[in-house]
């Protein structure tokens, strides 16, 4: 962009995001002198300006989610083997239970939602049962 006094109307050089380059821009849009809205002289696109000499920011990080098998691994390091209870509709279960479902495997009751269910992480991820009826 030049020196010059900026107007709607005027040209810009913007990074088109539909064009994924630095083209020339017909400004559309101004907030306090500021550029705001630029259309692409080639694809026509309209969107919000984008300094070509911007500096580039580094892509963000993702968050730290782990898998649903990396999360039962971890809180079945933390609860004990040697008591598992087979899981039954009318058992009652505390949190960190360790029980044996007959279609999922082992897991650990992480949260009770209610009197009648529960929340329990498996390999597969977690699962919300019914208990105590």
């Amino acid at each position: 962009m030049s020196t010059e006094k900026i107007s709607v109307g005027g040209e810009a050089d913007s990074i088109c995001t539909k064009c994924k380059k630095p083209t020339v821009h017909v400004i559309t849009a101004l907030v306090k002198d500021r550029i705001a809205k630029v259309q692409c002289r080639d694809c026509g696109g309209i969107h919000r300006y984008r300094d070509p000499n911007a500096p580039i920011k580094p892509p963000r990080k993702r968050s730290g989610k782990i898998s649903p098998q990396e999360a039962w691994e971890k809180i079945m390091n933390t609860v004990g083997n040697d008591k598992k209870v087979p899981y039954a509709l009318s058992g009652h279960f505390r949190v960190n239970d360790l029980i044996d479902h007959s279609t999922f495997g082992l897991g650990v009751v992480t949260n009770m939602i209610t009197d009648e269910k529960i929340q329990v992480i498996f390999k597969d991820g977690e699962k919300l049962l019914v208990a105590g009826r």
